[in-house]
């Protein structure tokens, strides 16, 4: 809804939020959109796609519209946010992200969940991302105006797993890929097998990859990000470039709030 005066008009007025229901698993989304206020560029506003929406997109939504406000200062431009969370305010809802942000296996090993319980379904994340790409794209490019270039992809945690998979499986589907602690340790590491079969020589547009972790964190997600940094900065070509930050004093819940900028600035920057 467009109009109206007063700071709790302005919020609802560059917000539009909506449910829908996937074709294949008639799985529930809730979708929150945030749109720039500024003027839209000839090409198109860049877009944010993020995960865990009901937690993450007021945080992106907020920092992307404070920023670009000096755009020319703080290297952050103008962006649509699309949040892609699940009905409710849980904002982490496990029972959904965990089927639909991890990739399918013809078996599974896995350490004890954290709080004792049974591990939910797993394995959804090609049927996640096909919804993403067939249906919640094509409906966000048709209502808004949309640079089909400078698309981004974030994640934390297995959102970032499941953005890693999205790089390695379905490059095309976005420019920009931010992967912030990423559960690298799923199933044995199986999504070490997409990094081995990715091949950077075939890429037809640029790609752009930042990758960071807190310091804090569990010791083998830091040597697991660290050595993934190491390998994807090794076949840095032509057409793909990769950033990694190690947050100093920074733990699994911290970190993204104090990478988002950063990365932010890395997946704007078109040289490519």
């Amino acid at each position: 809804m467009r109009g109206g005066k007063g700071v709790k008009a302005e919020v609802r007025e560059d917000v539009e939020e909506w449910t829908m229901h996937s074709k294949a698993e008639n799985r529930a989304y809730r979708i929150r959109v945030a749109i720039p206020k500024q003027s839209e560029p000839i090409e198109g506003y860049p877009i944010i796609y993020v995960l865990d929406g009901n937690a993450y997109f007021p945080l992106f939504r907020d920092v992307v519209r404070m920023q670009s406000v000096r755009a020319g200062h703080t290297g952050v431009n103008p962006a649509i946010i699309v949040g892609i969370g699940y009905p409710g305010e849980q904002d982490f809802a496990t029972e959904y992200r965990v089927y639909d942000y991890t990739p399918p296996s013809s078996s599974l090993t896995l350490p004890p969940k954290p709080d004792g319980k049974p591990w939910p379904p797993s394995g959804g994340v090609n049927q996640f991302l096909r919804f993403i790409e067939e249906e919640l794209k094509p409906h966000i490019e048709s209502t808004f105006w949309v640079d089909p270039k400078k698309q981004t992809l974030f994640g934390h945690s297995l959102g970032g797993l499941c953005t890693l998979y999205a790089m390695f499986t379905k490059t095309h589907l976005f420019q920009q890929y931010i992967a912030i602690s990423p559960s690298i340790w799923w199933n044995d590491s199986c999504i070490l097998f997409e990094e081995q079969k990715w091949k950077v020589e075939e890429l037809s547009e640029g790609v752009r990859l930042f990758l960071g972790v807190g310091s804090l964190e569990k010791p083998h997600m830091v040597s697991e990000a660290q050595d993934l940094y190491k390998r994807l900065s090794q076949m840095n070509k032509r057409n793909f470039y990769v950033d990694y930050l190690e947050a100093e004093g920074e733990n699994h819940a911290s970190v993204v709030p104090t990478t988002i900028s950063r990365a932010l600035r890395f997946v704007m920057v078109h040289k490519n």
